[in-house]
């Protein structure tokens, strides 16, 4: 019995959790003990009470006695407190746990799609998902189910149900302080501060709160909330400053410069990386404002003080309330900032009023002061014309010494303009004077024209408001002194040019020098490579003409050895026979002389016709006037003249030009075959036809002559025209062929390959 008791208690605790309903709890325990444990030897389960276990379990099913809440029974129990879900780490409450909270209503948000839910414990900001309804009062009593969402910067509720309970009150809030709600652990908390109201203005559009709910874009979009009414307050607790938004129509009157009581609802400012900006105070009603210290009637019937009284040491203190001051007016920009000017003091005044002041009015001003900077100004101030006046003369200053006591007045120096750049706001100048460099501000739109033609270099004078105390370093106690300022012109007007910046200013010069170094870099670079081309010209024109004398030596060599070999040698030999003929003729003996004459003679035309070789060996000159074509039929039309004898020449295929070596030779064989024609053959037409195809040229030379047979032709030592066929032939390493014709005569055909 204890061991299925053992056995069966889990079983029966998970079937209770299943299901809650006593009906069916010992039925499923039974089934799931069955189904579970079917095999243990040490509970032995029999057919009879496994099929009574189903019988049972099919039963409360059916009769819904046995509903299965599987789901249900896995969820964890509900978050019933607004700590418990702001202590939710974002992850935890990205899992939607459920939510179910009894509350005080604190505040409704604009848009109406969500509220503050106050506790016991703390407040949650709680989003409906619908418009709240109108019939809801602060502080009844609300019932919410939901789930939990991370929000944007806190954990929130993600309202399913919104019941309500009752009436109620809303609960005390908590005393706190402005520094301690920009500790950023505060939202959705109800809280009360005391301070003193600085200013209070409709709220923007813009700044209205911005649903998070597809509901509430669609009521937004509606206009279903523009009836409600929302102002701006900026409150005050010493030097610490907060933004409040009040529901509800607001006197401005009743509350600037008032000490109040406020009770809000704590929202803060966060990023979009859910990360702290800034606290912000939210008021359901105007009746959340207590005024413990109305505001005076009449703010321009405060005390006058002097502008250097302002913020002077008082034993009991500042109050943080505003003050009256009176002066005239040395620059306004509409709805932003008034300078002001009392005797040799000045004064920046921060003001959102509409109305534009010229230079030289007197005005009155009430305002919150404010320090900080060099010298105390006035925030948030309101100010009125007494009377129109001429516009105030600058005050001259001409040593660093002085600018201590010229913050925010209208002051006038005479520098060096060093530097002129223009931004997207205006043109910043850095004016040299005395020795430290002074920065000037001219705001976009204060006549551009007349800026654009400041240039760096010129002489100047310039007037505008001193602006003292923008150092990086300031001294911890003790007396400030000023070592630096900053100059903020009222229009273009307040700089005049005294001396025009000469043209040739560092920039200029810096660029000049740089482009001359460029010149002459360029020009250095076309004489050296000028240079360069030069030598590479003499270089090769000393080659050339090496190579000239080279070949005009050799040249010469050649005809000298050729001269002696030849034609000396048979000069020689004329002379010899010659000189025999003389002896013989001393003799008186005819005919002994004659064989000598004749050998002389033999020798004389022998002579002659290696002459004649040698020259046309030589390139023609006819091949300077004509191509190849032309100079063999000038050629032999020079041959035939006078000779009964046609002569045609003719090209096949592209005709070119070629080597002046291959050119020459089939000149010098086409004349030889030509006159041999003429000579021997006594032919009475000759065909000169030069067939150009793409990596040769045949030539070829055919007469209707006597004919010539090659095989009975004497030998070469007696037919010095053939030979010299034969090696013109060889030089160009092609083939000669000499035969018979179609016509009967002689056909020579010289073939050269490869040639261009």
């Amino acid at each position: 019995m204890m061991q299925r008791n053992t056995v069966d208690q889990p079983t029966r605790q998970e079937a209770r959790r299943l299901f809650p309903q006593s009906g069916g709890v010992e039925a499923a325990g039974r089934f799931f003990v069955a189904l579970r444990h079917p095999l243990k030897k040490n509970r032995p389960v029999t057919a009879m009470r496994y099929r009574a276990s189903l019988r049972f379990l099919v039963f409360g099913l059916v009769c819904g006695v046995v509903p299965v809440h599987a789901a249900d029974a896995a969820r964890p129990a509900p978050l019933t407190t607004a700590a418990a879900v702001r202590q939710l780490p974002p992850e935890e409450a990205r899992r939607g746990l459920p939510v179910r909270l009894t509350g005080n209503l604190a505040i409704i948000t604009v848009p109406r799609d969500a509220l503050v839910l106050l506790d016991e414990t703390d407040g949650v900001y709680v989003e409906v998902g619908q418009p709240v309804k109108k019939s809801l009062r602060l502080g009844d009593r609300l019932e919410i189910e939901g789930v939990t969402d991370p929000g944007d910067f806190a954990p929130i509720v993600r309202a399913t149900q919104v019941a309500l309970v009752g009436a109620g009150t809303l609960p005390a809030p908590r005393r706190t302080t402005i520094a301690e709600l920009n500790a950023g652990g505060f939202d959705a908390a109800w809280v009360e501060l005391e301070g003193i109201v600085r200013a209070c203005v409709p709220t923007p559009r813009e700044l209205m709160p911005v649903p998070r709910t597809a509901v509430g874009v669609a009521a937004s979009a509606s206009g279903e909330n523009r009836g409600e009414e929302s102002w701006m307050v900026t409150f005050n607790q010493g030097d610490d400053q907060l933004s409040v938004r009040i529901s509800g129509r607001v006197a401005p009157a009743d509350l600037v410069d008032a000490r109040v009581r406020l009770r809000g609802v704590v929202f803060n400012v966060h990023n979009a990386n859910r990360q702290f900006v800034r606290a912000n105070l939210q008021l359901p009603s105007v009746a959340m404002i207590e005024v413990l210290a109305p505001p005076p009637a009449d703010p321009f019937a405060l005390p006058l003080q002097h502008v250097g009284e302002v913020l002077r040491f008082s034993p009991t203190g500042f109050t943080g309330h505003r003050v009256r001051v009176r002066g005239f007016v040395t620059g306004h920009r509409d709805r932003h900032t008034l300078w002001l000017r009392e005797g040799d003091r000045g004064m920046r005044v921060a003001s959102r009023q509409e109305g534009v002041l010229s230079p030289g009015d007197e005005v009155e001003v009430v305002g919150f002061p404010d320090h900080g900077g060099y010298t105390p100004s006035l925030s948030d101030a309101v100010f009125r014309k007494i009377a129109a006046g001429p516009p105030p003369a600058p005050q001259v200053i001409r040593t660093a010494e002085e600018i201590s006591r010229q913050d925010s007045n209208l002051v006038q120096i005479e520098a060096a303009l060093t530097e002129v750049r223009r931004t997207a706001e205006g043109a910043v100048l850095t004016l040299g004077w005395n020795g430290m460099n002074v920065r000037a501000r001219l705001l976009r739109g204060a006549d551009d024209a007349r800026a654009l033609a400041w240039e760096a270099g010129s002489q100047v004078r310039v007037a505008g408001i001193c602006v003292l105390g923008q150092a990086d370093f300031s001294p911890p106690s003790g007396l400030w002194v000023a070592g630096d300022m900053e100059l903020w012109l009222r229009d273009a007007g307040d700089l005049a040019v005294l001396q025009a910046a000469p043209w040739l200013t560092t920039r200029r010069a810096l660029f000049l020098v740089i482009s001359v170094a460029i010149l002459v870099l360029l020009a250095l670079i076309i004489v050296a490579v000028l240079a360069r081309r030069q030598i590479q010209q003499r270089e090769k024109a000393r080659q050339l003409a090496e190579v000239e004398f080279s070949a005009m030596l050799a040249e010469r060599n050649r005809l000298a050895r050729e001269i002696h070999d030849t034609l000396a040698q048979n000069l020689n030999a004329v002379s010899m026979q010659l000189e025999l003929a003389r002896n013989s003729a001393r003799t008186g003996v005819v005919d002994a002389m004659m064989p000598h004459l004749g050998t002389a003679h033999q020798i004389v035309r022998t002579c002659l016709a290696e002459a004649r070789e040698s020259i046309w060996n030589m390139r023609s000159h006819v091949l300077e006037r004509h191509d190849l074509v032309g100079a063999l039929r000038t050629v032999a039309e020079q041959l035939s003249a006078g000779r009964d004898c046609r002569i045609q020449a003719r090209a096949e295929g592209r005709a070119r030009r070629l080597a002046p070596m291959i050119e020459n030779n089939l000149l010098r064989i086409g004349q030889e075959a030509v006159a041999n024609a003429l000579k021997h053959a006594r032919a009475g037409r000759i065909e000169i036809t030069i067939h150009f195809e793409v990596a040769a040229v045949r030539l070829v030379i055919e007469d209707d002559g006597a004919g010539f047979e090659p095989a009975g032709a004497p030998p070469d030592g007696d037919h010095f025209g053939l030979r010299g066929m034969r090696e013109r032939v060889e030089q160009m390493s092609g083939r000669l062929t000499v035969g018979r014709g179609g016509r009967g005569g002689t056909r020579v055909e010289v073939v050269v390959d490869s040639v261009g």
